[in-house]
């Protein structure tokens, strides 16, 4: 990091700055009980779900099941659905806020799907509590591959160097991939943190919330 460039902080998203209700394997009886269909058709419609999470998707769905929508609508429901069974972690706005205020420029780096993870940022209020956001979809790399985190630091006009930092609670994508690209690294983890497999490499701390983390990425800087 240069003189002038402010702390890198590049954060996930699922169960670090959010949490979602409600259990996922909840989502296919909800949705056949929203459209007319009987119970005994959720673990189709989970299939053909699982197998492409897509507007596509949705279309072979309807198609399957005789539903007069379009995979499109079907889509922008699924995403509004879970938009709104997201919430803020409490105490994540101001940890954000906090570190913005100490001048940390923060990247959202989340796996999964660009509409879904958008609508999850825009309803709980975090798009602008950031300063970049890079989904694994829009991205064409999914954490751990380095190429994500790359991109990450390519929208705030930055490159990777030894002092950013990644914050994650999953060790498989945000230990593992913030080491590959040789980032130091907080384990959002209950306290005492689970041992973590050999393959898995040790954070540089582990943090019980979000708030924790800022409070140790304020106190490194």
């Amino acid at each position: 990091m240069s003189d002038h460039s402010p702390p890198l902080l590049l954060i996930d998203l699922d169960h670090t700055l959010v949490e979602r209700d409600g259990a996922s394997d909840a989502w296919a009886p909800a949705f056949c009980a929203a459209h007319g269909l009987p119970a005994e058709a959720a673990a189709a419609v989970f299939d053909l779900f699982v197998a492409d999470r897509s507007p596509a998707g949705f279309a072979r769905i309807a198609a399957a099941h005789g539903l007069p929508h379009s995979g499109e609508a079907l889509w922008e429901e699924h995403v509004a659905h879970e938009a709104a069974r997201t919430h803020l972690i409490p105490g994540v706005p101001g940890a954000l806020a906090a570190l913005r205020e100490a001048g940390w420029a923060i990247a959202v780096v989340t796996n999964g799907s660009t509409d879904i993870q958008r609508a999850k940022l825009a309803r709980t209020g975090l798009l602008p509590a950031v300063d970049a956001v890079c989904v694994s979809e829009e991205a064409g790399a999914r954490k751990p591959a380095p190429e994500i985190f790359h991109a990450a630091a390519a929208r705030l006009g930055r490159t990777l160097t030894p002092d950013a930092w990644m914050v994650g609670n999953n060790p498989a994508t945000d230990l593992r991939g913030a080491h590959a690209v040789g980032l130091r690294s907080i384990w959002i983890t209950p306290t005492p943190p689970p041992p973590l497999p050999p393959s898995h490499p040790a954070p540089t701390y582990t943090a019980p919330d979000t708030p924790a983390a800022a409070a140790l990425l304020l106190a490194t800087s």
